[in-house]
């Protein structure tokens, strides 16, 4: 006889939606104490998380100026791993106060910065911010951004980053690319262990060559 009934996967994530809908709905913010958003995990849990789903994840990706062909090999990767992500490519802006170079650099990060919360209103997954530079000037406007991510329970992960920001609960992971480690992690595969918030180093050396054919069924 057939049964009308979801399949039980479905009625379990059905309930931890609601759940964590119902705790965010009864706090500030959904903010973890003391740890990021995507890294509040040391071990594994005793009973079997079911993550998002790889259909359900939206990544999107904050390129900076002079890092198209990096940004380029990581979507290439992500594509090839059925996972949808989004890019906001932040060239070279042009400043107009008369500053040259630094007013330029400003203008950039600025550009940077809106995307990230483009990314926030657009409930992305996690978002992937290549190349930031957190420090002198830019410091307390990055720390603002990314606390509005954090507010929002969005992971955020740093892609070769210049300079980290100083609190470490801004950010989940910091990611270096290097294709040549025969032990490096995919790209897709950190990124899904950062949005299901499963155990994972700080410092994750990843892969944009190698496939992850386990990836989210």
């Amino acid at each position: 006889m057939s049964s009308n009934r979801p399949p039980r996967h479905l009625v379990r994530r059905a309930v931890a939606v609601l759940a964590c809908a119902a705790t965010c709905l009864s706090l500030a913010a959904c903010e973890p104490v003391g740890r990021a958003v995507g890294d509040t995990q040391d071990v594994d849990p005793e009973v079997a998380h079911i993550g998002e789903i790889k259909q359900d994840m939206l990544i999107g990706l904050v390129g900076a100026s002079g890092t198209a062909d990096m940004d380029r090999m990581v979507l290439d990767a992500l594509q090839r791993a059925d996972v949808h992500a989004v890019y906001a490519a932040v060239g070279d802006v042009s400043g107009d106060n008369g500053n040259g170079d630094d007013d330029a650099h400003a203008a950039t990060a600025a550009a940077m910065r809106q995307s990230v919360e483009d990314f926030i209103d657009r409930r992305a997954s996690v978002i992937v911010i290549d190349a930031l530079d957190a420090s002198g000037t830019h410091t307390d406007s990055w720390t603002a951004v990314l606390n509005e991510s954090r507010a929002a329970g969005i992971p955020v992960a740093l892609l070769n980053p210049v300079n980290l920001p100083a609190d470490d609960t801004l950010y989940a992971a910091s990611l270096t690319v290097n294709d040549r480690a025969a032990d490096a992690t995919p790209v897709a595969a950190a990124l899904a262990d950062i949005i299901d918030d499963v155990p994972h180093d700080r410092d994750i050396m990843v892969s944009t060559v190698a496939d992850d054919p386990l990836i989210r069924p």
